[in-house]
């Protein structure tokens, strides 16, 4: 038996054929195999290189994030050094106004990877050579909105007569606009209606919300608010924004206004002041000069009452003494009693005076807003102070003292005016050597809280790094 297959024989001249041929649906089906074999291996590497990439910028965005709350924590930590400061600043005292050694480049920490740092700054007044200063804004060197009329609010420059009487008409609790104002009507005709305020703005940033009032007139040329001019806010209209292209940093109207300031009714001891206009009120137990108690026990007698304690200022009149005598009297109250009696004594209950001005800081533009004072006297009062020390500062005596106004101006302006503040701006930005991520901050605190608190805070990161990170000086913590 033959037990083998039969040999398959070609054609002569022909190769042999091989044992087994696989037909044409049986290529196909391997191909679609190792295609597929192939997506699988491409989907799987995608995924793969997903994952790493993930990874990574889990990574970094995590580095990124600690970066950016290490930056926040040396931003806050310049808050708080502004705070303590100003907490144990005396009266009279400028120095929080420009001191680097306290408010530029102050080490926070190490962490071993960078070195935080912070710088508190602010905008340089108009005299000041540099751009900016390293301390702080006094609020109470400014106008407040809140309290300010049209006749101070055209002292100012840009303000027209319809720009102020808009804002007043947008602050005040009626319905009936002024001539050349706008009040709720017009806002419910706008293509997006909104309610106008109808009482004091709690931020300098609402007043783009009044008719008329733009970014460019608050906020001047500086669009990112670093105090400085930088080569786009110098070139004319070639980037934004526009600007006049005269190598100055106009800031608009930010540096003249605030909506925060306010005095305490206390002396300079932080006792309540006594109250002229009340007999019932006792007189301080400090020594007073002999012919200021002769002065208050005649009108207290004759329960006359004045409006301001400036007003006894080089004061005469005819009253009745206690013997009911009537008798020609002056008030004693000159150069040297001045200062004491404008420290100890009010003629209001009111406690919290909002919109004082600050005579020791006030800008000329600011000075001028004041009845009857004009760029020269505004000028010589900026001149004047700058000779004075501390303890002349104390109060707003010094005007008068110095014979820059004679006894009616004074009364007259004296009361708009404080010699102190206790609210303060400023910026602050936090930053780490060498990564150069930053925090930036707009901040406002207030002392007049019986601690210092931050009443207002601002995140400016977005609008880029306010200057060139450059580490003068390492002072660490004390």
């Amino acid at each position: 038996m033959n037990l083998h297959p039969p040999r398959v024989r070609g054609k002569p001249g022909q190769p042999t054929p091989p044992a087994f041929v696989l037909g044409p649906q049986a290529s196909r089906h391997r191909g679609f195999i190792l295609v597929a074999v192939l997506i699988v291996i491409m989907l799987l590497s995608m995924v793969v290189v997903s994952l790493l990439f993930r990874l990574k910028a889990e990574d970094a965005a995590s580095a990124a994030g600690a970066g950016s709350e290490q930056a926040w924590a040396a931003a806050m930590s310049g808050v708080q050094e502004a705070m303590r400061v100003m907490g144990q600043n005396q009266p009279g005292s400028l120095d929080w106004q420009d001191n680097p050694r306290a408010f530029r480049d102050r080490l926070v920490f190490d962490d071993g990877s960078d070195r935080w740092y912070f710088t508190v700054y602010s905008a340089a007044g108009p005299d000041d050579r540099e751009e900016v200063r390293y301390g702080l804004a006094d609020e109470a060197g400014k106008l407040n909105l809140n309290t300010a009329t049209e006749t101070n609010l055209l002292r100012l420059p840009f303000l027209t007569p319809a720009l102020a009487q808009t804002l007043l008409d947008f602050l005040d609790a009626d319905d009936t606009p002024r001539s050349e104002g706008a009040e709720q009507e017009y806002y419910d005709a706008l293509p997006r209606p909104y309610t106008l305020r109808n009482g004091p703005l709690s931020t300098l940033d609402e007043l783009l919300l009044v008719r008329g009032f733009t970014p460019r007139l608050l906020g001047g040329e500086d669009v990112n608010l670093n105090f400085r001019l930088d080569p786009n806010e110098d070139d004319s209209d070639q980037s934004y924004p526009p600007d006049n292209n005269d190598g100055k940093l106009d800031l608009g109207l930010r540096p003249y206004l605030t909506v925060s300031s306010y005095d305490l009714n206390e002396d300079n001891d932080g006792v309540p002041r006594t109250n002229l206009n009340d007999p019932l009120d006792p007189l301080p137990k400090v020594d007073l000069p002999e012919s200021l108690v002769t002065c208050l026990g005649l009108l207290r007698t004759n329960k006359i009452t004045i409006a301001h304690p400036a007003d006894l200022l080089e004061a005469k009149g005819r009253f009745k003494d206690p013997s009911g005598k009537e008798v020609e009297w002056e008030s004693g109250v000159g150069p040297a009693e001045l200062p004491i009696l404008l420290d100890l004594f009010t003629t209001t209950t009111e406690y919290e005076m909002t919109g004082l001005i600050n005579i020791n800081t006030a800008s000329v533009r600011v000075l001028q807003t004041l009845p009857d004072i004009d760029e020269a006297l505004a000028e010589s009062m900026v001149s004047a102070r700058r000779a004075l020390g501390a303890e002349r500062r104390q109060t707003i005596a010094w005007l008068f003292q110095e014979g820059l106004v004679d006894a009616e101006l004074f009364k007259q302006i004296a009361p708009r005016l404080t010699a102190r503040s206790y609210q303060y701006s400023f910026h602050v930005v936090g930053y780490g050597v060498p990564s150069g991520r930053y925090r930036v901050l707009e901040v406002i605190i207030d002392l007049g809280q019986g601690k210092p608190v931050i009443t207002y805070l601002r995140d400016l990161t977005r609008l880029g790094l306010p200057f060139k990170i450059e580490v003068t000086q390492e002072v660490t913590r004390g």
